[in-house]
């Protein structure tokens, strides 16, 4: 694994972990109704995966030189020539879509068992 893709690969797991914790709080809010507490940390995955899209098709080589990842490694860490860029962003792309699919089963999970739950246990229709 190149540096670049390792730095881009902890960005986007800090990224994922965020999310992570506002759906976690959610969870803990709503657990007096945990069907309604699974769905919303549902949307929360889905909202991360629809950013992740975003940030995939809105990633150009220009953007992705001036963000995060390429500025923050050492000029002898990154990938060298124009193939060592295109390299590197498509490795970011890779990544931000790999993230967006684990993120979509996330929720579709999650929906799953708060569907689950609701029809197992009765929805008050609240």
């Amino acid at each position: 694994m190149i540096p670049c893709e390792r730095y881009a690969h902890f960005t986007l797991v800090r990224d994922a972990s965020l999310f992570g914790v506002a759906a976690v709080m959610f969870m803990i809010g709503f657990s007096f109704e945990p069907a309604l507490a699974l769905d919303l940390a549902a949307t929360i995955a889905l909202i991360f995966a629809v950013v992740q899209i975003v940030r995939f098709i809105l990633l150009t080589e220009d953007r992705f030189r001036h963000g995060e990842v390429w500025r923050s490694l050492r000029p002898d860490e990154r990938p060298a020539g124009v193939h060592g860029i295109q390299v590197a962003l498509n490795a970011m792309q890779t990544l931000m879509l790999r993230f967006a699919k684990k993120a979509a089963g996330t929720a579709v999970m999650l929906y799953g068992s708060g569907l689950l739950l609701s029809l197992t246990f009765g929805f008050d229709g609240i």
